[in-house]
């Protein structure tokens, strides 16, 4: 590991000194981001520090779906539950249930799994313009779930010309695997256009996972068959003072968990998880003066999750299953309302007051009592404070109102973002966080083959106060040549989080409880160069967990420590329209301290998860303007599943090893883009 991190240290920091008319330049400008902002700006200007993958590297990582796009990010990990197709997120040592996923501003609905998260992966990749990431808390602007941060993802909307249809085929193996039935599939077709003040897009991809068997036996699959269809259409209109448009994100996605012949003529019990998403918005802005501007925006979206099993029998008659759990359709039905005005009276101050109304319902076999109803509604104000030019203030108060839960009287935050010097900017910044506990958690059974989770419906809403920093240094910041090196820290104290135990009443049943508290703090290093063709990053981050039992055992230290190390080096031949690019990243272990009984003995023991590396190679060529050939390897370090140390039941029963992917596989994609002006 240390000589890879040496050569990637090298990698990133040697070409800072090469001379500058040996390269191939061109003009660097500003990233432009939204997330949280009164107003679109630069990313140095922000008093948050955001992260920003742009359309242009989504594209050059040939990605599939979003997790292929977010694996390379610091304090981001993945999990994944190979009995329901999910994949888990963790971000700055928090899950994915405190992780605020958004699509254009607007919260996605239809938390599944586990792990009670919204699944990204059933995200379109192609539709995306950018990802912002903002990390901390941002409960005063967002609300519930926003306590480890947000993920905003853009989309793409109004196109420059007047039409253009663009078109993508990519094929892949999964692991040794491919053919008709075996492999990655994946199609994608989308056309643009604008009239006058009018504009409208829309996109339709199938994205066809045919399962990995690896070792598995009979019909069984190590990762099930995932099918999806995504489509989004697109309609607004623009000019000067307004913009207005309508958005509609609709999925079908079908999971296929074949299952083997037990002994006899007994048939095979198999399993489709059928999930779909239809997601309506609507969002307006309007512009009266330069002191004073609007927004607006609502949103509906309707998630069922239905789990369809039949009987396969030998001779191949196949029959729905009527047992007891072996069907069931869950519905959620989510709604947003925001609205907000920017106030802007002088260049010293100004205001951001807002409304924010969410709804969700949740019925079905597995919801408790019927159809169950979450209704929370907020007022907040925040404000931009600039007293001196290198000074940034922006303080926030938020307040609730849930049909549920006590909800805290008010939420504070403050941002803080200090010019210290014309290429240095510190920013500091305290919030208070909150996750409301969801419909899942509190109303919804899940009893499977491989689950056995009642909700509770007695829990307390999660809080939380956060701080973080960061201080950035622009160390070269040329018109051809851009080096900058951010240090960044944060702590996060969570009161009431919500986890698994063994219900007190069944304890072969697991139930969701509050925990009495938890932490996480750590920091990053990164740097990033862009010189010419090259453009090249190196992250470090140190994320340190709550050990609980230290408050049983003092001589158990307080937190356990995991490192990561990203990097992402793009080199570009624009004479031939060639790019070569390598995404790599080491996940360290992960410890931790787990209670178990030995011949009757409560002992407290440390266990851990081992680290691994991951990376991508990615290889793209423009043919004749219109084309353009990906190709590449994914998974270089053939990576397929990690030791897992923790005990289970009787003494030393190993939980067993956890699934990170399918092993080295290999992808080949043609794209096609076509443009009027």
């Amino acid at each position: 590991m240390r000589k890879i991190y040496t050569l990637l240290l090298f990698i990133v920091t040697v070409p800072a000194f090469a001379q500058e008319d040996s390269l191939k330049v061109k003009e660097l400008g500003e990233v432009i981001v939204s997330t949280g902002q009164y107003k679109p700006q630069s990313v140095k200007n922000s008093v948050y520090q955001v992260r920003v993958i742009g359309g242009e590297q989504i594209r050059k990582q040939s990605a599939t779906k979003l997790q292929d796009v977010l694996n390379s990010q610091l304090n981001i990990r993945f999990s994944q539950d190979l009995a329901t197709g999910g994949s888990d997120i963790t971000m700055m040592g928090l899950s994915g249930q405190n992780v605020k996923i958004l699509i254009d501003g607007v919260p996605m609905t239809g938390r599944q799994g586990t792990s009670n998260e919204i699944n990204i992966n059933q995200v379109e990749v192609n539709s995306i313009e950018r990802i912002e990431i903002i990390e901390g808390p941002m409960s005063v602007i967002y609300g519930a779930d926003a306590l480890a941060g947000v993920i905003n993802i853009i989309t793409k909307k109004a196109s420059r010309e007047k039409f253009a249809i663009n078109a993508r085929v990519q094929e892949e193996t999964v692991g040794k695997e491919y053919g008709i039935n075996e492999g990655i599939h994946n199609q994608y077709l989308g056309a643009s256009g604008r009239y006058k003040n009018w504009y409208a897009s829309g996109g339709i991809g199938r994205n066809l996972f045919q399962g990995w068997k690896d070792t598995a036996t009979g019909r069984e699959l190590t990762w099930h068959k995932k099918d999806q269809i995504v489509g989004n259409a697109v309609v607004g209109y623009r000019n000067e003072r307004l913009n207005v448009y309508y958005r509609l994100d609709g999925l079908d996605e079908v999971i296929t968990n074949p299952a083997n012949f037990p002994a006899g003529n007994q048939p095979a019990i198999d399993q489709d998880y059928i999930t779909d998403r239809l997601m309506q918005q609507l969002q307006a802005s309007y512009k009266f003066s330069n002191k004073l501007s609007a927004n607006a925006l609502a949103s509906y979206t309707h998630f069922t999750r239905q789990v369809y099993s039949t009987l396969y029998y030998p001779d191949g008659d196949v029959r729905v299953a009527t047992a007891p759990g072996l069907q069931s359709i869950a519905t959620f039905d989510g709604f947003t309302f925001r609205a907000t005005a920017v106030y802007t009276p002088s260049s010293f101050i100004s205001f951001q007051p807002g409304v924010d109304i969410n709804t969700e319902s949740g019925d079905g076999e597995r919801i408790k009592a019927g159809v169950q109803r979450i209704n929370d509604y907020a007022f907040f104000l925040t404000s931009e404070i600039t007293p001196k030019a290198w000074i940034n203030i922006r303080p926030g108060i938020r307040v609730i109102q849930n049909s549920v839960y006590d909800a805290p009287p008010v939420i504070p935050s403050i941002n803080t973002k200090f010019l210290l010097a014309h290429d240095l900017d510190l920013r500091l910044a305290y919030a208070r966080g909150f996750r409301a506990p969801s419909i899942r958690e509190l109303y919804y059974d899940f009893f499977d083959a491989s689950h056995s989770i009642a909700g509770n419906p007695n829990l307390e809403a999660e809080h939380s106060n956060s701080f973080t920093g960061s201080l950035t240094w622009n160390t070269v910041r040329t018109k051809t040549v851009k080096l900058n090196t951010t240090l960044s820290g944060f702590y996060n104290d969570v009161s009431n989080m919500i986890g698994y135990a063994a219900d007190a009443a069944n304890p072969t049943v697991t139930t969701y409880v509050n925990i009495a508290k938890y932490k996480t703090r750590g920091g990053t290093l990164t740097g990033q160069l862009i010189a010419g063709n090259l453009d090249a990053s190196l992250g470090f981050g140190y994320t340190g967990r709550y050990n609980e039992y230290s408050e049983m055992d003092k001589d158990l230290p307080s937190f356990k420590w995991s490192p990561e190390i990203t990097s992402i080096i793009s080199y570009g031949f624009p004479k031939i329209g060639f790019s070569a690019n390598l995404y790599y990243k080491f996940t360290g272990k992960l410890p931790y301290y787990q209670q178990v009984t030995e011949n009757g003995q409560t002992q407290i023991r440390l266990a851990e998860t081992e680290g691994y590396h991951w990376a991508d190679l990615t290889l793209n060529k423009k043919l004749f303007r219109l084309l353009t050939v990906n190709a590449g390897i994914r998974n270089l370090f053939d990576v397929t599943a990690i030791a897992n140390s923790a005990v289970s039941g009787g003494a030393h029963s190993s939980t067993g090893a956890r699934p990170i992917g399918n092993g080295r596989s290999y992808f080949l994609g043609l794209a096609f883009n076509w443009a009027k002006k």
